[in-house]
């Protein structure tokens, strides 16, 4: 018999509820982190002893705060979705249900689940994953580095020395997130193939690359 999770996400906590196969809700809340999402896991499996097999779990794109449970979720076998808000508005203001709290919400999210069938939604690979953290990471290091040349510009002559500290330290870190980025394209088949191709249009840089394969996706 199918089920139906609905998880309302937000910054630090996931409101669940699970919508059983007799029509019955059971809620409850849990941290988001990875030390809440084993705690989801085993509360789903104690709620549900035959298998997670037949569970549907359904969550809105929240910006980045969706991506590490629905990462976890699909890496555990589950079928998962993430939807567009947009429609799961529609769907509660056609259903009527205008009672609007976290708990409210991840029970609309599991009555869309159930009504609309979203389609199953796939993970990034392993690579890409690591990939996206690089090039996000890679772009802090630049902003602060840039920050830090700009203060240089015109600091006092008692604290350049402290800025350039920074400057060289930062130059350091970025030139190994670079490597890494590297060698995460060069040790992923897919990815590198991807890249090569990339390569071969005009004025694209290898930062431009890096952050085309991390966030574009596979061609069709």
């Amino acid at each position: 018999m199918h089920s139906f999770l609905g998880v309302d996400v937000s910054k630090a906590k996931l409101d669940v509820a699970l919508l059983l196969s007799s029509d019955k809700f059971k809620s409850k809340v849990f941290a988001n982190d990875p030390q809440g999402f084993a705690a989801l896991l085993k509360w789903l499996n104690d709620q549900l002893p035959a298998g997670l097999v037949e569970l549907h779990v359904c969550m809105e794109a929240t910006g980045s705060y969706h991506e590490a449970l629905a990462c976890t979720l699909h890496d555990q076998g589950l079928k998962v979705s993430v939807v567009n808000p947009l429609r799961v508005k529609r769907f509660a203001e056609a259903a009527g249900l205008r009672n609007k709290t976290d708990a409210t919400d991840a029970k609309c999210l599991a009555r869309f689940c159930k009504s609309q069938t979203p389609e199953r939604w796939e993970a990034p690979s392993v690579a890409v994953r690591a990939l996206q953290a690089l090039v996000l990471r890679l772009d802090t290091l630049q902003t602060m580095y840039q920050a830090e040349r700009n203060r240089l510009e015109v600091a006092h002559a008692s604290v350049a020395v402290s800025i350039e500290g920074v400057i060289a330290e930062l130059g350091k870190a970025i030139a190994q997130v670079k490597a890494q980025i590297q060698r995460t394209i060069d040790d992923d088949p897919d990815l590198r193939r991807r890249a090569a191709l990339l390569d071969t249009i005009p004025g694209l840089g290898d930062k431009t690359i890096a952050q085309l394969l991390a966030y574009i996706g596979r061609p069709a």
